[in-house]
């Protein structure tokens, strides 16, 4: 409940901000949903374009009519796809915080022009809209190519880019640029949820809320923004943006400062470490320890163990064929580790790691053992430990299991899979959702049980999920990764909740993949 209604606050500054500037939604809404909310940056960007596509779609509505170009939303829409492709290309190969930077001095000049122009009305550039179609080409392409290019050098929506191209470059007035821009941002937005849907993983409550919000706070904004002149607007526009580069400025220009010289010099580590973990490693109770050789002498690494007060034990890592690991000078490797029983206090452990490295010969000093701090950028042991310690309570109340064998219609269009529930005997009681998967989900007409309690002291018992499949596409089950895995929402009164995943027998894997197979191919 705390998480939808602070995505219901969220949602009604997000769509403010859309509806009255036509900007500014995406550069809002995913810090928002990292820092405020508290979700993962993965499952930030899906939510966020759903939000601001919505919004952004809500604020065009009542400009639809009068204030949308639509020569210009198809002449900048267009080409800013294969541009931004090649934007993110670029951006790829350059320091993040001197793309910002980039960001920052863009969003700058341009809220200076737009308070000039505020003060000034008059727009010294000819509209582009009331010449023929060859001369809008000429204009229009241009502006798509470049908006399109820096939005992808940049990584941000690009509702900052447009309107300033707009209203600047094209002489667009800037109510018609608001409404152009709302229409490209909806656009781009359905664009950039279709790549993510492979894989999703949503909190559906908490991006419908939002987005909800968001909505009609965006059309309540677009109607008040019909009542405000473009003075006015430009000003909001113009404040926006300067408070963004602001924000920006303060996380980056230090970053950039040249770091003060030590008064003496460390000699560097013989090693480095760090932590790594996909969302199907933490299903596999494992993480990935990244070991960096930082002398000038091969490492020869016999076993490795991660270390943390969060773990009952030592995570070890041996080699799989019983041979040693030559690591060279500069060189990098990944060991998986794979996570003993989580250490769930109610203190809460410290989730600091190291990594003791038994070496087969001396390295600078190291002789036969080398301890190392492992740095966790992305809070992967803190997450994993989470996740366990998630599974440890809801274990004390009740086991979850896929069975292996999966039972195909006669017809072979529709499935049952069944899922066994064990309860403990003890005392205590857990809430849970299933979820559909990326592969399998709910048989038209027989929908699956969607709230259910299980309580401690329950007998033994089976749900029954009638299932079909989710995609039939040619890739569906060539890129699959977590096709036949469940998630279910699990909560646990006044203690824990959050996504479990059922780990699928090899048979009921082998027997989904043939299911599948065989209902897309009869058209089912």
């Amino acid at each position: 409940m705390e998480t939808v209604l602070l995505g219901l606050a969220v949602g009604l500054v997000v769509g403010a901000v859309v509806g009255l500037v036509g900007a500014g939604g995406a550069i809002i809404a995913v810090p928002a949903l990292v820092y405020v909310v508290g979700l993962d940056p993965e499952d930030a960007v899906p939510t966020s374009l759903i939000v601001v596509g919505l919004a952004s779609l809500a604020g065009a509505v009542p400009r639809l009519r009068r204030e949308v170009s639509w020569p210009l939303v198809l002449m900048i829409a267009v080409p800013g796809v294969p541009a931004s492709w090649a934007g993110a290309a670029v951006g790829e190969l350059l320091n993040p915080d001197w793309l910002m930077l980039c960001f920052a001095l863009i969003m700058i000049i341009a809220g200076i022009r737009m308070l000039a122009s505020a003060r000034n009305p008059a727009s010294p550039v000819r509209p582009a809209e009331n010449g023929s179609w060859g001369g809008l080409a000429l204009r229009g392409i241009p502006v798509g190519l470049m908006v399109g290019f820096l939005t992808g050098m940049l990584g941000v929506g690009g509702g900052f880019l447009i309107i300033p191209a707009l209203t600047l470059l094209l002489g667009v007035p800037m109510a018609r640029a608001v409404g152009t821009s709302l229409v490209i941002i909806a656009v781009n937005s359905a664009s950039g949820f279709a790549a993510h849907l492979d894989g999703l993983a949503i909190d559906w409550s908490l991006a419908l809320s939002f987005a909800a919000m968001a909505m009609a706070a965006s059309l309540a904004a677009a109607r008040l923004a019909h009542r405000l002149n473009q003075t006015v607007v430009s000003r909001i526009f113009a404040a926006v943006i300067f408070t963004v580069a602001l924000g920006v400025l303060v996380q980056t220009v230090p970053a950039l400062l040249p770091a003060q010289a030590p008064e003496a010099p460390e000699d560097p580590p013989a090693a480095s470490a760090s932590l790594a973990a996909s969302r199907l490693s933490f299903g596999e109770r494992s993480l990935n320890v990244l070991v960096e050789n930082n002398t000038g002498t091969d490492m020869v690494i016999t076993a490795a163990q991660l270390e943390t007060a969060a773990y009952s034990s030592p995570a070890p890592w041996t080699p799989a064929d019983g041979d040693a690991t030559t690591l060279r000078p500069g060189g990098r490797v990944a060991l998986p580790v794979e996570l003993p029983e989580a250490a769930c206090s109610n203190n809460g452990p410290g989730f600091d790691a190291a990594v003791r490295l038994d070496l087969e010969t001396e390295v600078e000093g190291a002789a036969g053992e080398l301890i190392i701090p492992a740095a966790d950028p992305y809070r992967t042991v803190a997450q994993a430990h989470g996740q366990d310690c998630l599974q440890q309570e809801v274990d004390a109340v009740a086991s979850f299991a896929l069975a292996p064998e999966l039972e195909v219609a006669a017809d072979g269009r529709t499935a049952v899979v069944r899922i066994l529930v064990t309860p403990s005997g003890g005392s205590g009681m857990v809430n849970v959702r299933i979820g559909s998967t990326t592969l399998l989900s709910e048989a038209p007409g027989q929908p699956w049980p969607r709230e259910i309690e299980v309580d401690a002291a329950d007998e033994p018992s089976v749900i029954q999920l009638q299932t079909v499949p989710a995609r039939c596409d040619a890739h569906g089950l060539a890129e699959d990764k977590a096709g036949t895995r469940f998630p279910l929402e699990v909560g646990i009164a006044a203690t824990r909740n959050g996504q479990l995943r059922l780990e699928p027998p090899a048979e009921f894997t082998a027997a989904v993949y043939g299911f599948v197979r065989s209902a897309c191919a009869g058209g089912g």
